[in-house]
């Protein structure tokens, strides 16, 4: 029928503003059952062996027809409420709010079915009616076009439109799947991210569900290679395109890791170039890999290579030129720690970076370095007491048990292969090479060698002409030297049946460094048995020799995690002063961390914050009381009377050497705590048993009692 009454419904189309609500309602709800229809009637049609050339061109112009006037509407509909959205905020059209809401109302009622509709005709194999011959390009644009205008309304992101969203990907996945829509896809991705900011996470969930659920993951690739194209210039120009992509790559990263890091290379271009976003975005998209995909023990040499490269790369962007990267990068690499993601050899360069970085001119900085230290605080691997004086005196202690087992394993340990040995395995090229040199003299060839000025040096020198595999050398030397030393020993041997065995003779004895009429060859010999037998027993030794290796490695990690932390400390006290409110609550919460493990020095740092009590900023003063609420109300202990002594004995701590000032200061907390009834009685009551005597204590913390009690009595 379309092919006789196309002309009204187009007509329609060309006059849309102008048309009445209900009819447009009564033409789109019409064309829905037109192509519902056609498209039941088509698998049949598709499937006729027999069906003549002019009804199959009758087919296909139908189908022409009625998915234009149908996308026609889609993108008429579409419009109209995108505008009325925009009248909605205008106080003078009332009676158009009430008008196009009726109408907008219809359409997000009617959007989803009709996506759902064209879907099923897509997933039809319509090359059929084209004579089996791919596709007209054009056709699969008009379907596929109107997908991508219903993603440009920016109210799309909402969660009541996620059905919407996801008919619209499962319809653009048939255009990819069935109609080689790979290419367009790219490119309007492409555009529509440079274009228009809020569908970067919709399609960040629409590439990964075509990848996971449709198998095409070359399209991940396609179009990180399109971003990693893009001229650096042009970008730094265009603010609103490079966040669209850094917000794509980001997300990506996120939902799919592993085929992200296969296309990485493509745009690690981006980390030279100007625009901080899209370094953010490629860091980030790293740290997601080495959290996902790179992490744990298992993996290949490889891996753990590229492991490494990504981990170098984020600590190099740690010292960035633009202060939001080197934020970004901290927030990164807590993540990372806090999913123990991070390997133990980066863990010291990583936080000496970190202790740098409190130094940062950019307040932001200095706030993510103080979360990045207490996050290695709360996630090392090492102890839960960090005191720099409790590791010094095992690691010494290990180190020089480690230097003990070396020195005993080289003192016991028995050579693999003895002199003799070494000598029967040479002497056929030694006896090869002195054969040479008296061919070479009888040919009247002559090298020029001298003789030292005494034995000792000569003999010193043919045995380093042997260790360094020069035989002739060696052996000619030791023809001059018999003539030079005749009856001096070693060159006075046992009288030998011709000149060649006296030369191998004095070779062989300076070699092995035995002497003749030592008996040398049979001591070496019978020494040599036991020695090779005690070879097996010496495997254990090695073994443990290796375990006290890793112990000494883990001790110097933890000590020198230690000495960086301790480092911090002095540099996050002087913070809690500054005029930023953020900063000095990092700070609060950092010395918060570090009292939990134990370093000594962290009792300065609570002291310090004491006055901050006084502080006219709420969240400052809240923060001050939720450290020490942390600190000192919530002791371990497993009665009710272990819990107050453990408060009463931190309180006390704190009282020892304070000043009058601190004393205030700790006067006004204890009465917030007060007046919150956060104060047990039985934590009173141990402080009376302290005053009278009844509880053992000494002066000291007699006198911090009665003073606690007077704060409370206030």
């Amino acid at each position: 029928a379309v092919l006789q009454h196309f002309d009204p419904l187009y007509s329609l189309l060309h006059h849309f503003r102008a048309v009445e609500t209900a009819v447009k309602e009564d033409a789109l709800e019409l064309m829905m059952h037109v192509v519902s229809h056609h498209s039941n009637e088509l698998p049949a049609i598709l499937g006729d062996s027999g069906l003549s050339h002019a009804d199959r061109a009758a087919h296909l112009n139908a189908l022409k027809m009625n998915c234009y006037l149908l996308t026609g509407l889609v993108d008429a509909f579409e419009m109209e409420t995108c505008k009325s959205r925009l009248l909605e905020v205008d106080p003078g059209g009332k009676n158009k709010k009430n008008r196009t809401k009726i109408s907008g109302s219809f359409w997000e009622e009617e959007r989803e079915p009709l996506l759902q509709l064209l879907t099923q005709l897509l997933q039809l194999d319509l090359r059929q009616l084209w004579g089996g011959l791919v596709v007209e390009e054009e056709f699969v644009s008009l379907m596929t076009g109107s997908c991508y205008r219903i993603l440009e309304n920016s109210s799309i992101c909402l969660q009541k439109y996620r059905a919407t969203r996801e008919a619209v990907m499962h319809l653009l996945a048939a255009a990819l799947n069935h109609y080689d829509h790979m290419f367009s896809a790219t490119l309007k991705i492409t555009q529509m991210l440079q274009h228009f900011e809020h569908v970067a996470p919709v399609f960040a969930q629409a590439v990964s569900l075509w990848a996971t659920e449709y198998g095409l993951k070359s399209l991940v690739g396609e179009l990180l290679r399109e971003i990693g194209q893009k001229c650096l210039q042009d970008l730094a120009r265009d603010a609103s395109g490079i966040k669209g992509y850094a917000t794509f790559i980001t997300e990506l990263a996120e939902q799919i890791p592993a085929l992200v890091l296969s296309n990485m290379s493509v745009l690690l271009r981006h980390l030279d170039g100007e625009s901080y976003m899209m370094r953010n975005a490629i860091l980030a998209a790293m740290a997601e890999v080495l959290v996902q995909v790179l992490n744990g023990d298992q993996l290949e040499e490889a891996a753990r290579g590229t492991r490494d490269q990504f981990l170098n790369m984020l600590q190099a962007h740690i010292c960035d030129i633009n202060g939001f990267v080197r934020s970004r990068v901290l927030q990164l690499f807590t993540r990372i720690v806090q999913c123990k993601a991070l390997p133990l050899t980066q863990f010291q360069s990583v936080v000496s970076l970190a202790v740098g970085r409190l130094k940062d001119k950019s307040v932001v900085v200095v706030k993510n370095a103080i979360q990045l230290l207490a996050a290695f605080l709360s996630n090392n691997p090492f102890s839960c007491k960090l005191s720099c004086t409790d590791l010094a005196e095992p690691l010494k202690k290990e180190v020089q048990k480690l230097q003990e087992m070396r020195d005993h394993g080289r003192s016991t340990a028995a050579p693999e292969i003895t002199p003799e040995e070494e000598w029967e395995a040479m002497l056929p090229e030694v006896r090869a090479a002195t054969q040479q040199l008296f061919q070479s003299l009888q040919e009247g060839e002559e090298e020029v060698l001298e003789v030292e000025e005494t034995v000792e040096s000569t003999s010193e020198q043919i045995t380093g002409l042997l260790r360094k595999l020069n035989y002739k050398s060696a052996a000619r030397l030791t023809q001059k030297a018999l003539c030079r030393f005749q009856g001096k020993e070693p060159f006075s041997g046992p009288t030998e049946e011709n000149e060649e065995a006296t030369i191998l003779g004095i070779l062989k004895r300076l070699y092995t460094g035995s002497c003749p009429g030592e008996n040398s060859e049979d001591p070496p010999r019978g020494n040599s048995r036991p020695e090779t037998e005690e070879v097996v027993p010496e495997e254990q030794p090695q073994t443990e020799l290796v375990k006290q290796e890793m112990l000494v490695q883990y001790l110097q990690d933890a000590y020198n995690f230690s000495v960086k932390i301790t480092e911090a400390l002095s540099l996050i006290s002087k913070m809690m002063y500054e005029n930023c409110v953020s900063v000095v609550q990092e700070a609060i919460e950092f010395f918060v961390t570090v009292s939990q493990f134990g370093v000594p020095q962290a009792v300065l740092g609570v002291r310090r914050m004491l006055p901050l009590i006084w502080s006219k900023e709420p969240g400052i003063k809240e923060a001050v009381l939720n450290a020490y609420r942390r600190l000192y109300l919530s002791p371990s202990g497993e009665s009710e009377r272990a819990r107050a002594q453990g408060l009463v004995n931190s309180l006390s701590l704190i009282m020892v050497d304070a000043s009058l000032g601190m004393i205030q200061c700790l006067e006004e907390i204890i009465s917030e705590f007060v007046q919150k009834d956060e104060i047990k009685p039985a934590v009173i009551q141990l402080l009376w048993e302290r005053f009278t005597e009844k509880s053992q204590c000494s002066s000291l913390e007699r006198r911090a009692a009665v003073m606690l009690l007077g704060m409370m009595a206030r």
